[in-house]
């Protein structure tokens, strides 16, 4: 059965008292901030910073669904910033303002800033890129200014470029950077970050390895994120130069990353046996197909690369001339997309024994001569005995049954050290299932939204279950099944660490049972979720 819900301890109730009294005040629109001033000196009065701090943890986990925005309100930040809180959380801009002016910052070590409008308040805006000058806004900027101990900075349609000059001047601890879903973001406000103004010969001078001096006081950044900006391949040129100990860098999906590299480097490939410049980048996705020239100078020149995304071209001699330039990294993860699985299985022969995360997706313009059999699913298990997350992604393509399963009779290979399984896109038999989930003992999350899922109903879930695989699992995401509550509860008994399940709703259970089920969850104090955990995405963790 499922675990049962750790007993509260003292200490933790007694925050989570405090903070729902607090957030109940927050929701309470007759209490003013006049009003709530002395509460405020009151909990200062009596709490040391650090259980202050911890408050203020508990109020945002309480207010943590997006689905209850009104509770992340002026009075909820003006809480955390007075309550020594290391995490703030704004939604919109007109939540900010009126009280902005008064926050200070110093403590907050991640920012999360949110706009439901895919862009600030309308009636705080002026023409692009003039944002300094609008007085409703500077409460903003004063207070971007102050935090001087910030290190994660989360922006999501709420951010501009001279909000990313004041981070450049007053942020200098800051290590990851995502602005998302920015209009207002383009390579100005990127130049700022790294701290420099590209003027007509900066990028001769970079090739020709000339220092170029950096004003920004962001030097310890490692991951930035700068996906659905405006921001192109310029942004990404000067992040690499001036900013060294960047691990990953996110851009817009039509920039291509070679054209980042032949831009620092050159385009003539004779010159980059002479390059000696390195980057600590970790990770590399490239979601456009590359130049085997402009890879093999990313894989000379980023000798740290541990997880790699390709997007290849769905035939066999191109496809294992790109790879081949990569057979010198010691990668853990591989993403491939539209691969042909020849050049793959080639690759995986030599270096599939060091990776622990395989992703294989075809994409929907992939080349319809693409296929997945199970001939290749022996192969890839074969070749991949380390592997704890695997991922497939075929979009409407099943795994070709060119074989049945009992032709390999005692040489038949199975999914021993697997932790998370991932099907998307495709369909598979009870068979394949088997193969896929049947020895894996070790597994801790698996996803199905396939086509076919039909094909899982009770009978096909109580053979695996018997298998014993599934007693481990942490997380079932199936979309779609033919389970019944009877195999719910048969899942319950016969996996006791099961933690998050669903979504119900897709089940062939109905609403009275999921309802009744829920009250019994309560009732028995059961660790369980039977949300979606496509809503768990929607918590602020």
């Amino acid at each position: 059965m499922p675990q049962h819900k750790p007993v509260t301890s003292l200490q933790l109730l007694t925050l989570r008292t405090v903070a729902h009294a607090l957030r109940k005040l927050c929701c309470n629109r007759s209490v003013t901030m006049k009003r709530f001033e002395p509460v405020i000196e009151y909990v200062q009065m009596l709490l040391p910073p650090q259980i202050q701090a911890a408050v203020c943890h508990n109020l945002l986990q309480e207010s943590s669904k997006l689905v209850f925005p009104e509770l992340l309100n002026n009075k909820y930040i003006y809480i955390c910033t007075r309550l020594h809180a290391e995490y703030v959380w704004i939604i919109d801009s007109r939540n900010i303002v009126p009280v902005v002016d008064r926050m200070d910052g110093r403590n907050v070590r991640t920012l999360k800033m949110t706009g439901r409008n895919m862009q600030l308040d309308p009636d705080l805006e002026t023409a692009p890129y003039n944002y300094q000058k609008v007085k409703k806004l500077e409460p903003l900027y004063r207070f971007i200014q102050t935090l001087s101990g910030l290190t994660v900075l989360k922006c999501s349609q709420m951010c501009n470029n001279y909000m990313l000059e004041l981070v450049s001047q007053y942020c200098p601890h800051l290590e990851e950077l995502r602005v998302e879903m920015c209009s207002n973001v383009d390579d100005e406000g990127v130049f700022h970050i790294a701290g420099h103004m590209p003027t007509p010969d900066t990028y001769l001078q970079i090739q020709n390895g000339v220092r170029i001096h950096s004003t920004s006081v962001c030097t310890k950044l490692k991951k930035v994120s700068l996906a659905y900006t405006l921001a192109c391949t310029a942004s990404a040129v000067v992040l690499l130069h001036f900013c060294p100990n960047i691990e990953e860098l996110v851009v817009t999906p039509y920039v291509n990353i070679g054209d980042v590299f032949t831009t620092l480097h050159g385009t003539n490939p004779d010159r980059y046996e002479n390059v000696k410049s390195r980057y600590a980048l970790k990770t590399l996705s490239s979601y456009m197909e590359q130049d085997e020239n402009a890879l093999s100078l990313i894989v000379r020149t980023c000798p740290s690369l541990e997880d790699v995304t390709l997007r290849c071209n769905g035939v066999e001699r191109k496809d294992r001339n790109l790879l081949a330039n990569i057979l010198g990294l010691n990668l853990s993860k591989l993403k491939v997309m539209s691969c042909s699985m020849p050049a793959l299985l080639w690759y995986l022969e030599q270096k599939g024994a060091g990776l622990t995360e395989l992703f294989i997706e075809h994409l929907i313009t992939a080349p319809s001569s693409l296929t997945f059999t199970r001939t290749h699913l022996q192969q890839v298990i074969a070749t991949c005995p380390n592997l704890k997350h695997f991922t497939l992604k075929l979009y409407n393509n099943p795994i070709q049954p060119n074989v049945s399963y009992s032709s390999f009779g005692s040489s038949l290979l199975y999914f021993t050290s697997l932790s998370h399984l991932t099907l998307e896109g495709t369909s598979v038999t009870s068979e394949d299932l088997s193969v896929l989930v049947g020895k894996c003992h070790n597994l801790r999350e698996l996803h199905i939204l396939i086509h076919n899922l039909d094909i899982l109903d009770d009978h096909v879930l109580s053979d695996l279950l018997a298998s014993g695989s599934l007693r481990g699992l942490h997380t079932l995401y199936l979309d779609r099944p033919m389970l019944t509550l009877a195999g719910l509860r048969r899942l319950f008994e016969e996996c006791p660490e099961l933690h998050t399940v669903g979504p119900l709703s897709s089940w062939a259970i109905s609403k009275k049972d999921r309802e009744e089920l829920a009250k019994e969850i309560r009732a028995k104090n059961w660790d369980l979720n039977i949300e979606s955990p496509e809503m768990m995405q929607l918590f602020i963790l």
